[in-house]
């Protein structure tokens, strides 16, 4: 098929066409000139407001980051949707109704049944979101039901819902969901729980964090994280904001989201900071905040994804952070004990001394007695933190495991970073 067109809009609105001559070709894309001219928000900061075309090397990256990074699951949707599981486009086709952040794509035929549908929240039981889980669990493939039309990228399975009034939703037609649900990773074991827990020692300790609560449904535990791309609207209804990762905007495919891996380094972080932020001073602070969390937690997929930008009319600034886990719990041979953004060129805890931070201070472009005493404060911190987070959690399975091996590693751990700044 030649000629082939899939209609670009955000919250709703058309912005442009992604196009491309067959069916194995990349794709371009063009906004619409009045949006061109006109429009408030960005796409990504690799495609910028302008009347030009955008060569299918910047969509790329931008399109793939949309999309499950398992290669399983994206077989499964391969199939479901009659393309193949390196086609972005063919993909989006389908499961691009609702996409991270406010994109939204549909077929030229399919706008006005997208664009006019009805939105519709559909309570769903304990027990229906039981079998979803422990479906996930023995089918990571299988992220999302039948009919449905919605993507989200990253690696971890998970599904979406709406909290409304108490109550689990499905979000049916053009409703939008609230909450992000993860059983965790199947080969580490409590991951979902050791997630939460991280994150609510970080938001202790005073860092924007992803609000996350861990949640029992029948016999199945699963992590529920607050999305952050969507918002409550005056009078009613579910809003969503646009969003990309760090990944996205500096226009790398997700394979390349770790730094050894040729992906994003802290200043090209910076620069995206500059480039795009209308909060310039604390959203450097909020990279300094996850760089620095990621080295205290000994949390070793902090990556290039798992830190984003939002976007509304005017304003563009750093998301709250989330999928922050410590590797401290499980084992040096399941977990890599590096982080995944070097400071000051070093990955390994046990080599990032006063010198490292010296230099990232200088990247950051922020002083650096401020940045050690942030480094100093969240390692002496931390612990503390991670163990009243757990103790609170005592009662939930796996707990107490969590707890025996995090008090053996974490305080020798964050004692040597205090100790290195020395």
């Amino acid at each position: 098929m030649k000629g082939e067109r899939l209609r670009v809009l955000l919250a709703g609105t058309p912005i442009g066409w992604l196009e491309r001559e067959d069916g194995t070709a990349q794709p371009t894309f063009n906004y619409d000139a009045d949006y061109a001219r006109n429009g408030t928000v960005a796409l990504s900061a690799r495609l910028p407001l302008t009347t030009m075309t955008s060569p299918s090397r910047r969509v790329a990256p931008y399109l793939q980051g949309l999309l499950p990074e398992s290669e399983a699951t994206r077989e499964r949707w391969a199939i479901r949707t009659g393309t193949s599981a390196d086609d972005p486009f063919g993909m989006l086709a389908s499961m691009g109704w609702d996409c991270t952040g406010a994109v939204q794509f549909c077929l030229p035929g399919d706008i006005d049944r997208m664009v006019s549908r009805q939105g519709d929240h559909v309570e769903v039981s304990e027990t229906d979101l039981a079998r979803r889980l422990r479906d996930l669990r023995q089918d990571p493939a299988s992220w999302t039901m039948p009919e449905e039309h919605w993507s989200l990228g990253g690696q971890q399975e998970k599904f979406a819902l709406a909290r409304i009034d108490g109550r689990w939703h499905e979000a049916h037609g053009a409703a939008a969901t609230t909450h992000i649900i993860k059983p965790g990773i199947r080969h580490l074991q409590n991951q979902a729980l050791v997630e939460h827990v991280t994150m609510s020692a970080a938001s202790a300790l005073g860092l924007e964090v992803a609000e996350s609560t861990f949640v029992r449904f029948e016999d199945e535990w699963a992590i529920v994280v607050d999305r952050f791309d969507r918002f409550a609207m005056d009078g009613g209804g579910i809003g969503r904001l646009h969003q990309e990762d760090f990944c996205q905007a500096l226009g790398r495919l997700p394979a390349a989201k770790f730094e050894q891996r040729g992906g994003p380094t802290l200043g090209d972080m910076v620069r995206v900071i500059r480039q795009e932020s209308t909060r310039q001073e604390s959203d450097i602070l909020a990279l300094a905040d996850f760089l620095i969390i990621n080295v205290v937690a000994g949390a070793p997929d902090g990556h290039s994804k798992n830190i984003s930008i939002l976007r509304s009319a005017g304003a563009t600034w750093v998301a709250p952070l989330y999928d922050l886990a410590t590797g401290l719990v499980y084992d040096s041979r399941d977990v890599d004990r590096s982080v995944a953004v070097s400071v000051g060129g070093e990955r390994s805890v046990a080599r990032i001394r006063q010198r490292q931070w010296e230099r990232a201070a200088t990247t950051l472009g922020i002083p650096v007695d401020p940045l050690t005493a942030r480094v100093s404060q969240l390692a002496r911190g931390f612990p503390k933190a991670f163990d009243s987070a757990v103790n609170s959690m005592i009662a939930v399975p796996g707990a107490e495991a969590v707890l025996e091996r995090a008090s053996k590693n974490l305080t020798p751990h964050c004692d040597r970073i205090l100790a290195q700044l020395d």
